[in-house]
């Protein structure tokens, strides 16, 4: 008996191209969303301990501890950033301490 074998080759239609109008092109391309930066869980543990040191007071009022947590939540990424711009004023400002000394303690030569 004789083998029968089928074209599983996939056959692809026809489709008709057709101009869309640029509202149309809008309504089917999706909105791009803006994420709020990712919170670090370092910066989200670091505003958590502070609230806690204050006794989760916040703007003169006691706060639930779910509260500053979703707070927490949402300004972590602004503290950190706050955060590093006063670690680099810090760095500096060493720095022009250590050049000052350094103007100033002018080593003694040893005999």
């Amino acid at each position: 008996m004789p083998r029968i074998i089928k074209n599983t080759s996939p056959v692809k239609p026809k489709v008709k191209k057709t101009k869309k109008s640029p509202k149309a092109l809008a309504k089917v391309q999706p909105k791009l969303k803006t994420h709020s930066p990712k919170s670090s869980p370092v910066a989200y543990y670091n505003c958590l301990m502070n609230y806690a040191q204050q006794g989760f007071y916040d703007e003169g009022k006691k706060q639930k501890i779910h509260a500053c947590c979703k707070k927490c939540k949402s300004t972590a990424p602004a503290l950190n950033n706050q955060r590093d711009q006063e670690l680099v004023k810090l760095i500096a400002s060493y720095r022009q301490v250590g050049d000052s000394l350094a103007k100033l303690l002018k080593p003694v030569p040893v005999k």
